[in-house]
C-alpha cells in the first residue's frame, strides 16, 4: 500500500490538513512528541479499515467539532483507490470505496458498512491486524507481534506471506484430482464394457465359425441324399421302363 494522498478532517489532533505524497518514493514524517505524527497514519488506518488507537468510535472526532472525515487515495499492486471514511458524532459511520479507471474514480462501494469494508479487504488482501504487525508498528506497541500467541503469529505471517493463495491453489488441486479420478473412473467402466463386447464378439466370433462349418456339413450331407434321391428317381424309372417293355411283348 504507497500512499498518494491523505486529506484529514477533524480526526484526532488535526482539523483540516493534505498531504500530497505523489511523486516521493520514501518520505519521513518528524516532529516533537505530541506533534501528531503517528496521528497522521492513525488517519490511513482508521480510513481503511476503522480502526484506530481511540477507544470509541467517537474519541477520533476533534474536540469540538461534529464529524471527521479522513479522504485517502493510495496505490496497491498497479491499482489506484480512494478511501472516504467518514464519522459523525453519536451517528453511524459511511465508507465510500473506489478505484481509478482511465483517469476516472469509479465507485466500488457495496449496500452497508460491512459490505463495502469486505470489499477493501479482497482487494488489499491484508487485514488491519497484519498490517500494524508487519508495515506499520504502531507507537509504543513495537513488541505487539511478540506477545501474541504462537497461533497468532503464525496467522500474521501467513497474512503478510500470502500463504493462503497456496492453501486455495491445494484447494483447487484437490478439486482438480477428485474430477480427475471421477473421470477415470468412468473411462475405467468404459473400458471394462469395451473389454466384455470385444470378449462376447470372440465367443460370437466362434459360434459362428461353428455354424459356418455345421452349415458346410448338412449342405454336404444334403447333396449327397440328392445324389441318393436321384439315383433312386432313376433306378425306379428303369424299372418302370423295363415293366412296360415286358406287358407289351406279351
Amino acid at each position: 500500500m504507497i500512499p498518494q494522498k491523505l486529506t484529514i478532517k477533524n480526526f484526532l489532533s488535526y482539523q483540516q490538513v493534505t498531504l500530497d505524497f505523489a511523486g516521493l518514493h520514501t518520505a519521513c514524517i518528524c516532529g516533537v512528541n505530541g506533534a501528531g505524527k503517528s496521528s497522521l497514519l492513525e488517519a490511513m488506518t482508521w480510513a481503511v479499515w476503522g480502526q484506530s488507537r481511540a477507544e470509541s468510535e467517537d474519541d477520533i472526532i476533534h474536540m469540538g467539532t461534529k464529524e471527521a472525515q479522513v479522504d485517502f487515495i493510495f496505490r496497491s499492486g498497479t491499482e489506484l483507490y480512494r478511501i472516504i471514511r467518514t464519522r459523525p458524532k453519536g451517528s453511524a459511520s459511511s465508507l465510500e470505496f473506489q478505484i481509478n479507471t482511465e483517469g476516472k474514480f469509479r465507485s466500488l462501494t457495496e449496500r452497508g458498512l460491512r459490505a463495502t469494508q469486505q470489499v477493501i479487504l479482497s482487494h488489499l488482501k491484508m487485514d488491519y491486524d497484519t498490517f500494524i504487525n508487519s508495515a506499520y508498528l504502531r507507537q509504543g506497541r513495537a513488541d505487539e507481534f511478540m506477545l501474541k500467541r504462537p497461533s497468532d503469529r503464525k496467522q500474521v505471517l501467513a497474512e503478510i506471506l500470502t500463504l493462503s493463495q497456496y492453501d486455495d491453489l491445494s484447494d483447487r488441486a484437490k478439486d482438480i484430482a477428485r474430477t480427475c479420478k471421477g473421470e477415470v473412473t468412468a473411462l475405467e467402466h468404459v473400458l471394462m464394457l469395451l473389454r466384455q463386447q470385444i470378449s462376447e464378439g470372440s465367443a460370437i466370433a466362434v459360434q459362428l465359425e461353428e455354424l459356418r462349418a455345421n452349415l458346410a456339413q448338412e449342405q454336404q450331407q444334403d447333396r449327397a441324399l440328392q445324389a441318393q434321391l436321384k439315383s433312386l428317381e432313376q433306378q425306379q424309372q428303369q424299372r418302370q421302363n423295363f415293366t412296360t417293355t415286358a406287358e407289351l411283348a406279351a
